[in-house]
């Protein structure tokens, strides 16, 4: 009791969190094995399934994992050609239709197949048609994310993930209720401007900003403005 008390502290999980990060990925480079695959058999072993140190309904662990995924993502667009991208994006868009419906399709017959409703099933295919980007650092150890197969890969996830968010945002609001027409109208249409914002906005004013603050801001404040976008 006094373990789960401990551990149920925002304190002391951000701690081990911080702790796990910084000495599991060395050791298991030292075995000539992926840092990643460390850090997910660390959360396998300190998880609900192990030790229970790190319990998953919890806001801090919900909160750092959130963040994480946002910077994982943040990191994979930095690292990307936009001038190679441009040149793959219809192998991008191409790539990641299949990879969409493949599996959306493949989850709607198995839905239907074990008797489950129409919207369930779309529900299920979007689970299937989402992806990660959960070998990221690794390919980036490699060297290789400037390859041409790795840009399509990655603009084919962007736009796999964005689907499958439609999906799901539409199965939720046919399961409450609250679907109709002009629900999905505002929900694409906010996806447009958002999709604006960032390609052309936030580029923007990334560059008036570093271009007229020079030498003039500290790093640290460049690097709060950069999270700030990544978050935003």
């Amino acid at each position: 009791m006094a373990v789960n008390s401990l551990t149920d502290s925002p304190i002391v999980a951000f701690t081990i969190l911080l702790t796990v990060i910084f000495t599991v990925p060395p050791i298991f480079e030292r075995l000539r094995l992926p840092g990643l695959v460390g850090l997910l058999v660390a959360g396998i072993l300190l998880g609900q399934n192990g030790l229970k140190l790190l319990n998953p309904e919890s806001e801090t662990i919900n909160l750092l994992s959130e963040i994480g995924k946002l910077y994982l993502m943040f990191v994979a667009g930095l690292e990307i050609d936009l001038e190679q991208f441009r040149k793959t994006r219809n192998r991008s868009i191409g790539f990641g239709t299949l990879t969409f419906l493949v599996p959306m399709i493949a989850g709607i017959a198995t839905g239907r197949l074990f008797d489950f409703g129409w919207n369930a099933s779309f529900l299920i295919g979007s689970l299937l048609a989402s992806h990660t980007l959960l070998a990221y650092p690794i390919v980036s150890r490699l060297g290789v994310v400037t390859n041409e197969a790795v840009t399509v890969t990655i603009g084919a996830t962007i736009f796999t993930d964005t689907g499958a968010l439609l999906v799901l945002a539409i199965c939720v609001g046919i399961h409450g209720g609250e679907f109709s027409a002009m629900s999905l109208a505002i929900l694409l249409g906010g996806l447009a401007i958002y999709t604006a914002v960032i390609l052309f906005g936030f580029d923007w004013a990334g560059k008036e900003f570093f271009r007229r603050s020079g030498d003039d801001v500290t790093k640290l404040f460049q690097l709060n403005l950069v999270l700030g976008i990544a978050l935003g």
